[in-house]
This record gives C-alpha cells, structure tokens and sequence, in this order.
C-alpha cells in the first residue's frame, strides 16, 4: 500500500472551508475598521492590511466596502434599528435606548456599543449608498408606526409621528460629531454613550402622556 497515497487529503473540501474563513475574516476585520474609522475614512486597502491579504483578494468576496458594510449590517440583525413590541410595558426611555441597541445598563465598553457604532457608520454611508438609504427609509417609517401605535394606546403624546421619528434618528445620530481621530476607541464608547443617554432621556420626557 502507498503510504504518501494514503496521507494525500481531497482537493476539493479544504478548498471550500478556507474560502469561507477568509471570507469571515474579512467581514471580522472590515467591521473592527469600520467602527474604528467610520465609512468615509476607510478605504478597501486598509480594510486588506488589516486582514492580511491583498486588494485582489477582497475583490474575489465582495465588490467594494460598500458591499462588505451591506453585508455587516445584515449579518448582524435583521433590523436596522430594533422595534419593541407592542405589549412591552417597559419605560419609554428603556424602549428607546433598546431600539438603537444601547440596552447593556451603565456599561461603556466599546465592545457593548459594537452594534450601535455600525449601525452609526451605516448612517454614514447612507450618503454615498442608495441602497443603505433605503433601508434607513424602511427603518424611518417603521419608527414611526411604532409611534403612532403607542399614542394609539395612550402612552405617548405626540402631533407627529413621521417628524418625531425623523428628529429621534438625528438626535441619535448627532454622536457622529465626536470626532474619531485621534480618540481612543474606548472614550469615544464613553462619551458617545453619556451622549446618547442624556439624549433619549430628554426625548423621552418630551413624549410622556
């Protein structure tokens, strides 16, 4: 019997397992350099130092960084933003916090703010994006109903919905005025999230019955 013959591995396999862990890979390390940088500042080359690899080859997986945030942003929840549901009796300003994903109590780990700083650059990008654009649409709109169905209820007081969820998403997204350069990414997770939080604490008192 050919020993070398009984060591040879199938071809075809292996193949297929490291395709999708670069493919993995590229998305771990596109989303540490989007959060880190925002959507404007990275390129498709820092995006490849980062993963060790070549420009070339990120181009095999995705077709520029806009594609590769697309595909973040889906793999991380189905939803732009998160919609409480209806029969949840929590306070307003809980709900909201919850909403744009900052439900993790005092924390401030920048680890704890991942999914709203994505969510961030997808704010961002929304600018160059039509399809991001898009969703933030959807995401508006459906913000809105979530409004108008809470005053239907009688739990919140407000003339209109459709304005009061397009002033919550800029006062959310103001945070982008904290300048990333040269900020460590930890204190701008501080400050971001005292930011937020005054934020929502105020919006919410201007909804309350």
């Amino acid at each position: 019997m050919n020993s070398n013959a009984e060591l040879k591995r199938p071809r075809g396999r292996p193949k297929c397992v490291d395709s999708d862990q670069r493919r993995n890979d590229i998305i771990s390390g596109g989303r540490d350099v989007f959060i880190e940088a925002g959507y404007v500042n990275t390129t498709v080359d820092v995006i490849a130092a980062r993963c060790g690899i070549s420009k070339r080859t990120f181009y095999e997986f995705f077709d520029g960084k806009a594609d590769l945030l697309r595909e973040i942003l889906k793999s991380r929840s189905e939803f732009i933003f998160f919609i409480p549901a209806m029969d949840e009796r929590s306070p307003i300003e809980e709900m909201l916090e919850r909403t744009f994903f900052l439900d993790n109590g005092s924390s401030t780990q920048a680890a704890d703010m991942s999914d709203y700083f994505l969510v961030e650059v997808g704010w961002e990008a929304a600018d160059y994006v039509p399809e991001l654009r898009e969703d933030f649409t959807v995401a508006r709109e459906k913000l809105s109903d979530w409004f108008r169905r809470l005053r239907q209820e009688g739990r919140i007081t407000v003339i209109d919905a459709d304005a009061a969820a397009t002033m919550l998403i800029g006062i959310v997204f103001g945070s982008l005025s904290i300048d990333r350069a040269g900020v460590e990414l930890e204190a701008r997770a501080r400050k971001t999230k005292s930011y937020l939080r005054s934020s929502l604490r105020i919006f919410a008192q201007g909804l309350q019955v």
